[in-house]
């Protein structure tokens, strides 16, 4: 099967979807792969349905190959302003397609100039009506999602019917929003077109897709997302409350994260007002910005990114029994012993028996219209200790004892240790950067992975870390700066010196000898004078005619 697409991880953050669907491939159009092609327009009335207009549709080179689709041929269609918001690309089938009442999902590969809704028709059949058109209207979906502009994007499509009825055509509607601007009259391109029962898209640009807009507001009031709250048997303990949030979708990666140890037991309650939900607990451990689901004997693998659910196919994630009118919430999880310790997101979500991170997207079953909710976190995964490093100069660095310091120290725990300054340098803060993968990004697929904080200090000495600092690895850097001495003068048996930047003035009235001697006993000058002598030095401590001065 072709697959014109390239991965492209780490290039443009590119995150796949590809699982162990059957699929079957229905267009790609680098043959003649179809029946026929046409342009389609639900309107009846429509000039292109009266013959008054004939619509624009061909199969032509890719204009716009690229990484993400280097196909040498697409379908390319016209938009029209004279057309209805259900005017479209009509592509018939080589074989009809069996549909049922369980959705299945119809992938199209498409590019056009203008952000916005699209949509598919459906045309065919009951294989049981034999004098029923094929052209009959079987369904009119609208995409899970809205697609970006001037990128090639695979669009998602809900697709059932009664047992008997068969498709035979579909529709492409590149644009549902009802346009009249001259504007608009734009081309689009649709390529490699099929079906399996995988409602993920097959790629994404986003990570933790949703298969809804993540401003999409409730549209029910008997149901509802509350709170949520985690406890676990090493200590963990959190609480959520969610009442007042307006959106299906929420996002708390922002807020204070859930703190869990490696080899932690962890429950998760649901505060959610309504029946016949189920309750799902994600977490992203390969941190690749997507969740991976892995069931198998009706229990979630090791490396499920599902970890906990109450209800999936007449199974909770113990592998037992559930009922689908199951209030309950999910069995307990256990995070791995040898888990990397980091910040790791996790998605709670209330839906209908569907193991799907981004919500069931099925029309008739959707998360939105009954009334689920999405919530993600972030989690601190950590150990008992965390890494520490300090990054000392122009100073001393100890033990809150006089010690020396450890290579690691308690997670969560207030630090102290001692900072002492050389004579010729001023403490002036200590930033801080705390968290996991110092050495890799700030934020890893909108996850924050650490920070940097800062710590003013007007003095050295015991210096203690709030705890808050302590959430992961720690690597401190002293800060200081060069000691103010300004302008400093001494005077001994009648020879003034003045220090100042880069120099000493030596002042006498008599003639007298001096010398100039470094602190580390190096000689930097002699001589003999009378009035006023100006000597060019280094910064520095030094010694003229034992009397002692900083040079700047």
């Amino acid at each position: 099967m072709k697959r014109i697409y390239k991965n492209l991880i780490g290039a443009v953050s590119l995150l796949w979807a590809f699982g162990g669907y059957a699929e079957t491939t229905l267009c790609q159009f680098e043959e003649v792969d179809y029946s026929a092609i046409s342009t389609y327009d639900y309107w009846d009335k429509s000039p292109f349905n009266t013959g008054l207009l004939t619509g624009q549709i061909k199969v032509v080179d890719n204009p716009v190959s690229d990484d993400i689709n280097g196909s040498a041929k697409v379908l390319a269609f016209q938009r029209s302003r004279y057309g209805s918001h259900l005017y479209g690309a009509r592509i018939d089938l080589t074989s009809p397609i069996a549909l049922s009442p369980t959705p299945q999902y119809i992938h199209v590969l498409m590019y056009k100039p203008v952000a916005g809704r699209v949509a598919l028709v459906g045309l065919g059949k009951r294989n049981d009506w034999a004098d029923q058109p094929a052209t009959t209207v079987q369904f009119v979906t609208a995409a899970t999602k809205e697609l970006d502009a001037n990128k090639w994007v695979d669009a998602v499509f809900s697709v059932y019917g009664n047992d008997a009825a068969e498709l035979h055509s579909i529709v492409i509607v590149p644009d549902v929003d009802s346009h009249l601007a001259t504007e608009t009259d734009y081309v689009a391109y649709f390529d490699e077109i099929l079906i399996n029962d995988d409602s993920q898209q097959r790629f994404t640009f986003d990570p933790y897709p949703l298969n809804f807009e993540a401003t999409q507001e409730k549209t029910r009031n008997d149901r509802a997302l509350e709170g949520l709250a985690f406890s676990g048997n090493m200590g963990a303990s959190y609480q959520s409350n969610i009442a007042s949030e307006k959106t299906v979708y929420v996002d708390k990666t922002s807020a204070d994260p859930i703190e869990l140890k490696v080899g932690e037991t962890v429950n998760v309650a649901f505060t959610y007002t309504g029946s016949w939900m189920h309750r799902y607990v994600y977490i992203d451990k390969g941190n690749d910005g997507r969740f991976d689901v892995d069931i198998q004997n009706n229990v979630p693998t090791a490396s499920s990114d599902l970890v906990a659910y109450s209800y999936l196919s007449g199974y909770n994630s113990t592998g037992a029994s559930a009922s689908n009118d199951t209030s309950l919430d999910p069995p307990a999880f256990t995070l791995a012993s040898d888990m990397a310790p980091g910040f790791y997101r996790i998605r709670c979500k209330v839906d209908w028996d569907s193991s799907v991170a981004a919500g069931n997207p099925a029309s008739d079953n959707s998360v939105v219209a009954n009334g689920g909710g999405i919530v993600d976190y972030l989690a601190n995964v950590h150990r008992d200790n965390v890494a520490l490093n300090v990054v000392a100069r122009m100073c001393e660095v100890t033990a809150a004892d006089g010690s020396a310091l450890p290579a690691e120290i308690p997670f969560g725990e207030d630090f102290s240790f001692n900072i002492a300054m050389d004579d010729n340098y001023d403490i002036t803060g200590l930033e801080i950067k705390h968290g996991y993968n110092h050495e890799g990004e700030e934020y890893l697929f909108g996850n924050r992975q650490w920070k940097v904080d800062n710590m003013e200090l007007s003095e050295d000495g015991l210096i203690t870390i709030p705890a808050e600092y302590i959430d992961g690895d720690v690597a401190i850097t002293i800060l200081f700066e060069n000691k103010s001495v300004g302008i400093q003068e001494s005077e001994n048996d009648g020879l003034r010196v003045i220090a100042g930047e880069n120099q000493i003035e030596l002042l006498s009235n008599e003639e007298v000898d001096y010398s100039v001697v470094h602190a580390n006993g190096a000689c930097y000058a002699t001589g003999k004078f009378a009035g006023r002598e100006v000597i060019e030095l280094p910064a520095g401590v030094y010694f003229v005619n034992g009397q002692k001065c900083i040079v700047r």
